[in-house]
């Protein structure tokens, strides 16, 4: 069951940025931020993306922190509205099973509450807060 999910999450990964390099291109602006758990907690890893109907961007979280990309690392995304959603799982100790970093809410852009705007001219820096499952 482990290599299916980590499969899974690794063609989402590439699906989403296969996605993302047609919508690539001038007007992309920088983006990024943290994300902690609401106990304040930093969130150690996953992925944090940035959904349109036809979009995905992704950033990475490592030690609570992300850039968004698209096309090139941390190279932004188009001004614009995007749903919000987060995965991510972490190993459960001397096992081969693993535990999801979110709620299962923030894991889909449909049910996560999290609507955030990508502005030109600003920084576009988000503190993201969130739930353990």
């Amino acid at each position: 069951m482990k290599h299916i999910k980590l499969n899974s999450l690794f063609l989402f990964v590439v699906f989403s940025a296969m996605i993302a390099i047609t919508g690539c291109g001038n007007g992309q602006v920088p983006g990024g931020g943290t994300v902690k758990y609401s106990s304040g907690e930093v969130v150690p890893s996953g992925i944090v993306i940035f959904s349109t109907p036809q979009l995905n961007y992704t950033g990475t979280i490592k030690n609570g922190v992300f850039e968004l990309g698209g096309l090139k690392k941390n190279d932004g995304l188009p001004p614009g509205t995007y749903k919000v959603h987060l995965i991510g799982e972490t190993p459960v100790e001397e096992t081969d099973q693993t535990t999801p970093l979110f709620a299962e809410k923030y894991r889909d852009p449909e049910t996560s509450g999290i609507v955030l705007e990508i502005k030109s001219g600003q920084k576009n820096r988000f503190d993201i807060v969130v739930e353990k499952p």
